[in-house]
């Protein structure tokens, strides 16, 4: 083992998330958060400067939000959007989509 991945060991690689958007849809603040995980205040926050969070701390949050550790690096549209077309095969789909686009037509400007 390398002297990097030894002094780095259990480190998360930086990757973009959106915690914010997830205790926004949710009703939370940071307080709150820090709370429901008996976590450091401070941590709390550097999540929502960017840092991202341990997985372990990732596994908490997905349970905190009533989602997946994946859907925390997702909007919450994003990771709605994402299982509702889950198992749906290609046909589907293409219904779903020429539905939606007949329901909803984009305004010309």
């Amino acid at each position: 083992m390398s002297d990097i991945t030894r002094i780095h060991k259990g480190k998360q690689p930086r990757r973009p998330h959106h915690l914010a958007d997830w205790a926004e849809a949710r009703g939370l603040s940071q307080a709150d958060i820090a709370r429901e995980l008996d976590a450091d205040k401070s941590v709390v926050s550097r999540w929502f400067s960017g840092t991202t969070p341990g997985e372990d701390y990732q596994e908490r949050l997905a349970a905190l939000f009533h989602c997946s550790r994946e859907a925390l690096f997702r909007h919450p549209d994003d990771d709605w959007l994402a299982r509702f077309f889950q198992d749906r095969g290609r046909d589907e789909i293409e219904r779903i989509k020429k539905t939606l686009e007949a329901a909803f037509p984009r305004k010309v400007a």
